[in-house]
């Protein structure tokens, strides 16, 4: 028999706190689903003349936000980026910028062999040192991958490393999009395509578009980086519409991206006060938008009428 002090504690069906407790959980969930639907569905679309002029203010004004925030080529995967979208445009400013990084003390520093890899993300022309085996555990996943796809022959990775990079299913999220997925587009990009590349690269891709980016409505440096690199993949199909609307309507005056989503930031668990790293997003949104506008402008015409 049950002791009558605990029966006193017992909470039963119908008991106010069981019914609270159901109605925050049922507001929560209806809230989540709310917020999954207007992530990825629009009850309206803007003109392809209103889209094309939000476009392209969105593109100048990150132009020159990053043009005034040199600290954005102290990331050479940043700049990478950067000089793909010189590249596509032809635009005269971000050719300057990206030649005053390369001809910065960041990079071909004596000693440090990555630093001359560091210089070939933004310039494919420029010739790079082996990296000695003894020196690879010491550059870390995004490094390493990443010296390896632009330069595959002076980079002699492990059969596991080649293995992981290359693996459709082997990684999930955040590794995923921010290592992964873009090492997988430099290797293109470098090396050109393979049946190996197209075997990894678009299941991966796929992926990301149809868990990663379908679930995660958090607009932050996360989100922007899914569509970059979805699009870097040469999968602009996989990219949504709605995606790149709320990425355009998320955007500063001052031409910038927030990192975090109202201080909710990449990781589940991980918060902040105070938003600190404007260069990351901002690079990376822009670079989704340099791709639509120079590269994909049919998938603009199939999107807005």
């Amino acid at each position: 028999m049950m002791p009558a002090a605990a029966k006193k504690h017992t909470i039963r069906p119908g008991h106010p706190l069981l019914r609270w407790g159901l109605t925050i959980l049922v507001c929560l969930l209806a809230l989540v689903a709310v917020a999954i639907l207007n992530n990825n569905y629009s009850l309206g679309e803007p003109s392809r003349a209103a889209f094309s002029a939000q476009l392209d203010h969105a593109i100048e004004t990150s132009t020159q936000w990053i043009l005034t925030h040199p600290e954005v080529q102290g990331n050479p995967p940043l700049m990478y980026m950067v000089a793909d979208m010189a590249e596509m445009s032809g635009d005269p400013r971000l050719h300057q910028f990206v030649e005053s990084y390369l001809g910065s003390s960041r990079v071909n520093i004596p000693g440090r062999p990555i630093t001359f890899y560091w210089a070939r993300w933004a310039d494919p022309r420029l010739p790079v040192p082996e990296i000695p085996k003894f020196m690879l555990p010491e550059l870390g996943w995004q490094n390493r991958w990443f010296a390896y796809a632009s330069a595959p022959n002076k980079v002699k990775i492990t059969e596991q490393d080649h293995a992981n990079l290359f693996s459709p299913t082997k990684y999930s999220w955040g590794i995923r999009v921010h290592f992964q997925l873009l090492a997988l587009d430099m290797y293109r990009r470098f090396n050109g395509t393979s049946a190996e590349l197209d075997g990894a690269i678009n299941p991966v891709a796929e992926a990301v578009a149809h868990s990663d980016a379908y679930w995660d409505f958090r607009v932050g440096d996360a989100y922007y980086q899914r569509s970059a690199v979805l699009l870097a993949a040469n999968r602009p199909d996989l990219v949504r519409s709605r995606w790149i609307d709320r990425i355009l309507d998320h955007q500063h005056p001052d031409g910038s991206w927030n990192y975090c989503w109202y201080g909710w930031c990449r990781g589940v668990l991980e918060f902040r006060l105070k938003d600190q790293d404007f260069g990351h997003s901002t690079v990376q949104a822009a670079w989704a938008l340099y791709m639509l506008k120079y590269r994909y402008s049919d998938w603009i015409a199939q999107h807005y009428h």
